[in-house]
């Protein structure tokens, strides 16, 4: 099987990155793990992990930019081989599937990126409800809790290491966040298939305020981070991210997503003419 590596920035994240990186572990070589400084057990729960696959690669109180996952890809690109991959993974994020079938896939067109498919999942009314009846834990798995999504956009996720792919680590004026994936790799050619990835980024009222705080924090440290979470604007308050569930797809765990043509066009419609439109299959099943 082809190797894979990964690397996933943690920070605030304890309830749910034990789960994470442990799903993960059942594909990945190794995933380095940087803590950039939570305020709660995250990085606790990072150590508590006991296999050979998940590395705690660093802990330090850093602001946020694109460029720290370059920081990492750079430390530990030696330790790769060529024809291996480079999974950039979310603390809060799970492939719905194997990536190995993509991979497969990839080697045989000659593609050295893989994309996935992101479905967002949601703190929805019916969810406040039952956490008012106290039938909602953080003992569960959080795909127990969790079920209703929607498709959000398509993200370059995973990177084949050529010879000639080249990750910097510095911010310009092109990119005020610094780079968000590898650059470099003459003839970049994208996998035709996609992989599903649940993003489970609303949890819970203490998680949701927490992550608010923590992008706020961020955006104040760097201008042009998190620019999509305009209501920080007027304060943090983890109520306004209640989604109503009728407006939502519901999720069975059983790794089949609803993506509909009335969908594709919102989002066709609201990403035209921005600097993301590219990427983007819109009409692709």
């Amino acid at each position: 099987m082809t190797r894979i590596h990964a690397v996933c920035l943690v920070n605030n994240e304890e309830d749910i990155v034990g789960q994470t990186l442990s799903y993960a572990s059942q594909f990945c070589h190794k995933i380095y793990v940087f803590d950039t400084g939570s305020t709660d057990q995250s990085w606790e729960r990072v150590q508590e992990i006991n296999n050979s696959v998940v590395v705690p690669f660093r802990h330090e109180k850093v602001s946020f930019y694109d460029g720290l996952r370059a920081q990492v890809f750079n430390a530990v690109r030696e330790k790769c081989s060529l024809g291996d991959w480079f999974f950039i993974l979310d603390a809060d994020e799970f492939l719905a599937e194997d990536p190995q079938k993509a991979i497969g896939i990839a080697e045989q067109e000659g593609a050295n990126q893989i994309n996935t498919l992101q479905y967002n999942f949601y703190f929805t009314d019916k969810d406040w409800q039952a956490y008012k009846d106290g039938k909602d834990s953080r003992e569960q798995l959080i795909a127990q809790r969790r079920h209703y999504y929607r498709f959000v956009n398509i993200e370059q996720r995973l990177f084949k290491i050529t010879e000639d792919l080249v990750w910097p680590e510095y911010i310009d004026s092109a990119n005020p966040r610094g780079y968000m994936k590898p650059i470099g790799a003459k003839k970049r050619k994208k996998c035709s298939y996609k992989i599903p990835n649940r993003h489970y980024q609303y949890r819970d009222p203490e998680q949701i305020q927490l992550r608010l705080k923590t992008r706020l924090a961020a955006r104040n440290a760097n201008s042009s981070n998190f620019v999509h979470y305009q209501h920080l604007d007027d304060g943090v308050d983890w109520s306004r991210s209640i989604v109503p569930s009728s407006g939502l797809h519901y999720y069975s765990n059983d790794g089949k997503f609803k993506f509909t043509m009335s969908e594709r066009i919102g989002i066709f419609k609201e990403m035209f003419g921005s600097r993301d439109f590219f990427r983007f299959d819109f009409l692709a099943p």
